[in-house]
Parts: structure tokens; C-alpha cells; sequence
């Protein structure tokens, strides 16, 4: 094919080609930024109203805080309770148990006098009195605690004579009570 046109005119004519081309890929990239604006302006109003609702949820949540702010100093004074409660159960002993396990071991002829329990008394020497009709009634209260499982250390300290009714005589005690027994 033999070309006919003089070398300016096709040059001429490649160019406009070029130039329609690159008015064609402006158009594209003006409607590419267009749109890219528009994108980046929905998706900045869209964040904004996210913003304001999310600063309206934390004013509200703020406030409903406030509201608690009473309930949950309540909860703190109650956990505070409770754990007081629980340190005191314990360390609480079951007097009414041992008193009776006390009482069991009592031989006949014999009455308490005085018995000081508190939770200093167990696993420390104490005294015990008791009222006691004779003298064998003395020895066997004493073979009675020192036999019991709640006793140890059982001597006698001191015996006197009332000398009037059916328990005459008293009798002091020097015992340890086990700390087993106050559990």
C-alpha cells in the first residue's frame, strides 16, 4: 500500500489521534476524581453522624453511670459485709458442741462451778471449778477429763470444803482444752 498523504499531514493526523486519546483518558480521570470526591464526601458525612451518635451514647451512658454510681457503692459496702461475716464464721466456735461433749464427761456427783470458754481458752491452760459431794467424786472427775479426748494437762489445784448441802465440796481445776475441739 503506498501511502499518498504528504509526511506533514500524517503526522498531523497521529497527533489528533494522540489528542483524542489523552481528552478521552481525561475525561476518564475527571470522572474517576468526581466520583473518588464524592466517595470521600458521603464517607466523611457518614462518619460525622457516627460521631455525633457515638458522643450522644457516651453522654448517655455517662449519665445512667451516675444513676449506679449509688448502687454500686451499695455493692462495695455489701462485699465488705460479707467478707467481715465470713472471716467471723470462720473463726466462730461451736460453744453449745463443746459444752456438751464437757457435760458427757462429767462423772455423778459432779456440777460445774465456773467455766471460762472463749477462743484464747483453747490450747491454753484454764481453770475449771466444779462442786463435788465427796472426795472420790474429786478423783474421779479427774481420771474423767484426763481420759477425755477434749482434755489435757487435767491437775487438781485446790479442794475446799463448803461444809453445808449435798455438793460440799468444791474443787479447782488447772486443764488445757485442745484446740481440736473448739473445730
Amino acid at each position: 500500500m503506498i501511502n499518498l498523504l504528504p509526511p506533514e499531514t500524517r503526522s498531523q493526523l497521529g497527533a489528533a489521534r494522540a489528542n483524542r486519546i489523552l481528552v478521552i483518558y481525561n475525561f476518564i480521570l475527571l470522572a474517576a476524581i468526581v466520583f473518588l470526591a464524592g466517595a470521600i464526601g458521603v464517607v466523611y458525612i457518614y462518619l460525622g453522624s457516627q460521631k455525633i451518635s457515638a458522643e450522644n451514647t457516651i453522654a448517655e451512658n455517662i449519665s445512667r453511670a451516675g444513676d449506679y454510681g449509688s448502687v454500686e457503692a451499695e455493692a462495695a459496702a455489701f462485699r465488705q459485709n460479707l467478707a467481715s461475716v465470713k472471716q467471723i464464721l470462720n473463726n466462730d466456735v461451736a460453744y453449745t458442741g463443746i459444752i456438751l461433749e464437757i457435760a458427757n464427761v462429767l462423772p455423778p456427783g459432779v456440777v460445774l462451778d465456773t467455766l471460762s470458754l472463749d477462743s484464747t481458752t483453747f490450747g491454753t491452760p484454764t481453770t475449771l471449778t466444779a462442786k463435788v459431794t465427796d472426795y472420790s467424786a474429786v478423783l474421779r472427775l479427774k481420771d474423767s477429763l484426763q481420759q477425755s479426748s477434749i482434755f489435757s494437762n487435767v491437775s487438781i489445784q485446790t479442794i475446799t470444803d463448803n461444809g453445808e448441802g449435798r455438793y460440799r465440796l468444791s474443787a479447782t481445776y488447772a486443764v488445757t482444752i485442745q484446740k481440736e475441739a473448739a473445730q
